[in-house]
């Protein structure tokens, strides 16, 4: 795999690589602004009726917590970059608020136990990153030239829960999400690592953003 993508099985340590550290400030925050993550492709069914999925992790001062909203619209609503006023009128966002409680002492795992907030408080999964990557490409004198420039996405499995089946999603931090040749590099990644995450990329579909 290139240098610029890294894969674990679930509860696994990642192996050695050139990308920088992964630590909760890469899913949290960019200098004093929380990042916003786009959840482009995934196995989970309850994405299968949604769009423009984007996820926001805000670290919780004073603890190791981080503050873990969504956002979505159903995907038979509207489009909200070509609706008519009235039709904007009508756009439903839905939100699903929780807490991610790290699971493991070591920062740089990124395994964590979430908890609904509210009426969903109820409601709790874990879930981990298993793999991440960053790439920028531009071009040295007619030829392709791969420049490491931060991490640019993740991929995140859920376990099994009560409401819930496992799954994986594939999250970036542009909302147009990664290139074909990117996304095929972390399905041949994942179906390295084996096991559950093999299984169930099998089944995945993307999620339309607007």
């Amino acid at each position: 795999m290139s240098s610029a993508s890294v894969f674990r099985p679930p509860n696994g340590p990642f192996p050695s690589n050139e990308l920088p550290d992964l630590t909760p400030e890469t899913l949290t925050n960019t200098d004093a602004f929380p990042k916003t993550w786009w959840v482009t492709t995934s196995t989970l069914p309850m994405w299968k009726t949604a769009k423009n999925v984007r996820i926001t992790y805000t670290a919780i001062p004073s603890t190791d917590n981080i503050d873990d909203i969504i956002h979505y619209n159903p995907r038979s609503g509207p489009s909200a970059t070509s609706a008519t006023p009235e039709e904007a009128a009508k756009i439903v966002t839905k939100t699903i608020h929780g807490v991610d409680s790290p699971i493991s002492k070591v920062p740089m795992d990124l395994t964590y136990k979430w908890r609904g907030k509210g009426w969903l408080f109820i409601a709790s999964s874990k879930w981990q990153v298993v793999g991440y990557g960053g790439r920028n490409v531009r071009s040295v004198m007619g030829e392709r030239e791969y420049i490491l420039d931060g991490i640019e996405w993740v991929v995140t499995y859920f376990e099994k829960s009560l409401f819930t089946p496992a799954g994986v999603d594939v999250m970036t931090l542009a909302k147009e999400g990664v290139d074909e040749e990117t996304m095929k590099e972390i399905g041949e990644g994942l179906k390295e690592v084996g096991g559950v995450v093999a299984e169930l990329w099998k089944g995945v579909f993307d999620v339309p953003r607007d």
